[in-house]
């Protein structure tokens, strides 16, 4: 499994991935900064704050922005190997289909993670830097500590929840599909917020979870991580059931 972790860092090293993918985080960070500072000159009585910050970006990133991202990184990640007609190449080598899957995917969750974790880092440094020229509020460690394990757990629901997005990159041998299906969800994800069906809707639940928001919708808990995990499980399961029946040409 390393060694197929480790061609695939390779790929990806080799590719623009990298650059697109680092730019792209910057996005929401510099809106969420962009919107607190002009709030802030409107009116200055309204202080920035770290908290609002965060909380702004996490909504961003897990209802609109991240989804759509991840969805054309995992897509790529798998898509290319048909596009590029490599699959043949590959399973010449002694490796079995179910342990290649199992190290795209486990490559992908690997760049969610650091999606969501870069992106903390970019929303602290941005605070920093505003907090040269604007006061800024909660500006503590123990703040940056809290985010960090929303940001790591938001990571981790959003991993779980992009699952299927994998098999119908498996299913179509392309981008558009996934992409097509991902921008739907997310625009439901904006209507559905909230909303008290809001819990059961795996996509906006991760949210909800993160944020500890869930509380306030009529779902417990314990169905929302259900659900999320009920879709991550067959996710994987149809990907990989579909990969091994895979006609490599």
């Amino acid at each position: 499994m390393h060694r197929l972790l480790q061609c695939e860092y390779i790929k990806l090293k080799h590719s623009k991935f990298p650059l697109i993918g680092m730019l792209s985080t910057l996005i929401v960070p510099i809106f969420v900064t962009v919107k607190a500072v002009t709030k802030y000159f409107s009116d200055s009585g309204i202080a920035m704050s770290l908290f609002s910050l965060y909380d702004d970006s996490l909504m961003f990133l897990m209802l609109l922005f991240a989804p759509m991202i991840l969805t054309i990184f995992g897509a790529w990640i798998i898509g290319r190997e048909y596009t590029d007609g490599t699959l043949k190449s590959i399973f010449t080598i002694p490796v079995s289909r179910t342990s290649f899957l199992w190290g795209k995917i486990l490559f992908f969750a690997i760049l969610t993670l650091t999606f969501m974790l870069i992106s903390w880092l970019e929303i602290l440094m941005s605070a920093f830097l505003c907090n040269c020229f604007i006061p800024v509020t909660e500006f503590t460690i123990p703040y940056f500590i809290f985010f960090l394990i929303k940001m790591f757990l938001g990571g981790i629901l959003l991993f779980a929840s992009q699952t299927p997005f994998i098999y119908l990159t498996i299913r179509t041998k392309g981008f558009v599909t996934p992409l097509i299906a991902i921008v739907a969800i997310s625009l439901i994800n904006v209507v559905l917020s909230n909303s008290p069906i809001a819990g059961f809707y795996p996509w906006s639940a991760s949210y909800l979870l993160v944020t500890g928001r869930l509380s306030r919708q009529s779902c417990p808990k314990e169905i929302s991580l259900s659900i999320i995990l009920t879709i991550c499980l067959l996710g994987i399961a149809t990907s990989m059931l579909r990969f091994k029946k895979e006609e490599v040409k």
